[in-house]
């Protein structure tokens, strides 16, 4: 009789040691990629960063490449699962996306090293937008993809717009911002431009309010159109 093979489990405890170090050098790379840029940066610079061996750095990551990837998924996914639960009480569809934009821009504004090394280098590797990180980021902006879909849905939001443009064009007015914030330290605090972002993707996607009467002066005759 053929015994069964059994696979030994990683205790509890290993398993928490293996992601506070795996955690650790995802923190040391990130100073050293955001202080030296990616080509500067090396797996001996993010070893002593962290204050382990180059070997160790090995056992987690395949490259430095690998590295960097994988600062965006571990803090994307952190900050996704907060924009989440905060959005899941808000009903409003207009006011959900007012939070979710709200979120971004705190998020980028407290973490100014990740939002540096997010933005100015991960979007400019050719192989990011094929990594698993890149997915776990597209995944969290589904949160406004969602939000206009319940606006279309409740008739407050226009049926005629691409769920995945408005996406890309809220996207776009908070990381054209941030860039400018990184770069020349305008404007002075990120998160305060909350409305203005707020109120130019209102404009671009609520649906216009038809009055329900239109008095026209025609000559001596006013004229009265009334929605039925």
């Amino acid at each position: 009789m053929k015994q069964k093979k059994t696979t030994a489990k990683k205790p509890k405890k290993e398993k928490k040691q293996n992601i506070k170090k795996e955690l650790n050098i995802i923190e040391g790379a990130l100073r050293v990629f955001g202080e030296k840029g990616y080509e500067a940066t090396t797996i001996s610079a993010i070893s002593k960063a962290a204050n382990i061996s180059d070997a160790t750095v090995y056992e987690y990551f395949s490259s430095k490449e690998d590295v960097l990837f994988s600062i965006s998924k571990h803090y994307t996914t952190r900050e996704n699962e907060r924009i989440r639960k905060i959005a899941h009480y808000i009903h409003c569809p207009r006011e959900k996306i007012r939070v979710i934009i709200q979120a971004y821009l705190e998020f980028y504004e407290n973490n100014r090293m990740y939002t540096s090394v997010a933005l100015l280098l991960l979007k400019g590797n050719p192989n990011y937008i094929n990594s698993d990180a890149y997915q776990v980021v597209k995944e969290a902006a589904r949160s406004i993809v969602d939000a206009f879909k319940d606006g279309v849905e409740q008739g407050v939001f226009r049926d005629d717009l691409d769920p995945y443009i408005v996406r890309n064009m809220v996207l776009g007015f908070i990381e054209h911002l941030t860039i400018q914030w990184l770069l020349l330290g305008r404007p002075q605090n990120l998160s305060e431009q909350r409305d203005t972002i707020f109120d130019m993707v209102i404009r671009a996607i609520e649906k216009e309010k038809r009055p329900k009467s239109i008095t026209m002066n025609c000559g001596a005759v006013d004229i009265t159109f009334r929605e039925e």
